[in-house]
C-alpha cells in the first residue's frame, strides 16, 4: 500500500486501521504518517541509501528511540579526533550557498498568482457547495462536475509555481 492514508477521513481512516491490525497475512506499507505506522506496522524494513536495507522489528515510534539511543552509545564511545584527522574526512562544498533574489517580473508574478490561487480557491468551495446542495438541475451538474477537476488541476500548477517563488522570497 502507498501512502493508503492520503485523502482519507476520519471515519475511513479507523475502519482501515482495524481491518489492517485483524489481517492476518502481510502488507507492505510506505507511508509518512507516522501515527497510522505506529497503530498498524510491527515490522520495519529502514532504507539507509546505497543498496542498504536494515530490518527491524518493532514501529516507526520504538525504531526512532532505537536510534536515539544507539547515536548516544555511540557518542561516548567514540574517542576524540585530532583536528587535522576531521579535516581530511570532511568534504569540501564547492556549491554557490548565496540566494537568488526575486526579480521585478517574478514579485508580479508572485502577487498575481496569489491572487489568482484566492480567486480559484474560492470558485472551488462555491462549486463544491453547489454540487453538495442537490439543487442543480443535471444540467448545472455536468457542468460542474466537468469544470471541477479541471479547476482543482489549475489549482495545482500554479500552486506549485506559487511555492517556487516564495522560496526566493
Amino acid at each position: 500500500m502507498d501512502e493508503p492514508t492520503n485523502d482519507l477521513d476520519i471515519q475511513t481512516l479507523q475502519i482501515l486501521e482495524e481491518y489492517l491490525q485483524d489481517f492476518p497475512g502481510c502488507v507492505i506499507v510506505v507511508s509518512h504518517d507516522r501515527y497510522f505506522m505506529d497503530k498498524v506496522i510491527d515490522h520495519l524494513l529502514v532504507f539507509k541509501g546505497e543498496g542498504e536495507v536494515k530490518d527491524f522489528p518493532g514501529n516507526y515510534t520504538q525504531y526512532r528511540d532505537f536510534q536515539k539511543m544507539k547515536s548516544k552509545e555511540e557518542a561516548q564511545q567514540t574517542p576524540i579526533r585530532k583536528s587535522n584527522a576531521a579535516e581530511e574526512n570532511t568534504k569540501k562544498d564547492y556549491h554557490n550557498n548565496t540566494k537568488r533574489k526575486m526579480s521585478f517580473k517574478e514579485k508580479r508574478e508572485y502577487e498575481q498568482l496569489t491572487e489568482r490561487i484566492s480567486q480559484l480557491e474560492e470558485e472551488k468551495n462555491n462549486i463544491e457547495g453547489l454540487l453538495c446542495s442537490g439543487t442543480l438541475s443535471i444540467e448545472e451538474l455536468t457542468e460542474k462536475s466537468k469544470r471541477l477537476p479541471l479547476l482543482k488541476e489549475e489549482l495545482d500548477e500554479l500552486e506549485f509555481r506559487w511555492l517556487e517563488l516564495s522560496e526566493l522570497t
